[in-house]
């Protein structure tokens, strides 16, 4: 956590410069565009102090979005996300109870960036994520004869990352990131029993 903070510190004093100062007409070419791209990694619910007994498998995630660079230091997105992470237990082969919990996800970034890095099209970049959530949870098994038990709820989330990525040229970018999981609100007792957390790579197109 420590290094993310301190990483989002370096990127936004590097996207300083844009609040003051006009962009030139060369740094206009290769800023001031629109993108969207769509990514799939790890990012999901991880059970803390989860029992040696329970299994947890992790969906990978996918995301899309669309953002644009109001600056070569600052961009804003719109995304929307889902994620999932299913719950089982392996030590009990008369338990066969399964515990879905999802994710969706639909909200606004900030995305202060250090600008390329000389001329190798890489830039880093931090990213502030505040979000509606839905939370479902869908529980079967044959304890239940047959039947589906399902809840769900809504609230609000936080969520702070790094990441890095390339330009490959003036249209096609992929990027590697890490996010994390800061607040959430009216998600009942969320945070105290699990985290969110996890990797991702995106593809995507400048216009």
């Amino acid at each position: 956590m420590k290094s993310i903070v301190i990483l989002s510190a370096a990127c936004f004093m590097a996207s300083a410069p844009t609040f003051a100062e006009t962009s030139s007409p060369a740094e206009t070419v290769s800023s001031n565009k629109t993108y969207f791209y769509g990514g799939i990694g790890t990012i999901g619910l991880t059970m803390k102090d989860k029992p040696d007994a329970i299994t947890e498998d992790i969906t990978p995630n996918l995301s899309l979005g669309l953002g644009h660079e109001f600056s070569e230091y600052l961009a804003l997105e719109t995304f929307i996300s889902f994620s999932s992470t299913e719950y089982s237990n392996e030590w009990n082969p008369y338990d066969n109870t399964k515990i879905e919990l999802s994710l969706s996800q639909i909200g606004v970034s900030v995305v202060p960036s250090t600008g390329e890095l000389g001329n190798s099209g890489i830039k880093l970049y931090a990213r502030l994520n505040a979000s509606m959530v839905s939370a479902d949870a869908e529980v079967s098994g044959s304890s239940l004869n047959g039947y589906t038990l399902n809840s769900s709820d809504t609230g609000a989330m936080l969520d702070g990352g790094v990441g890095i990525q390339w330009n490959i040229n003036d249209n096609f970018m992929i990027r590697g990131e890490y996010l994390t999981n800061l607040a959430d609100s009216s998600l009942d007792d969320f945070s105290d029993y699990f985290d969110y957390q996890g990797a991702q790579i995106a593809v995507g197109y400048r216009f």
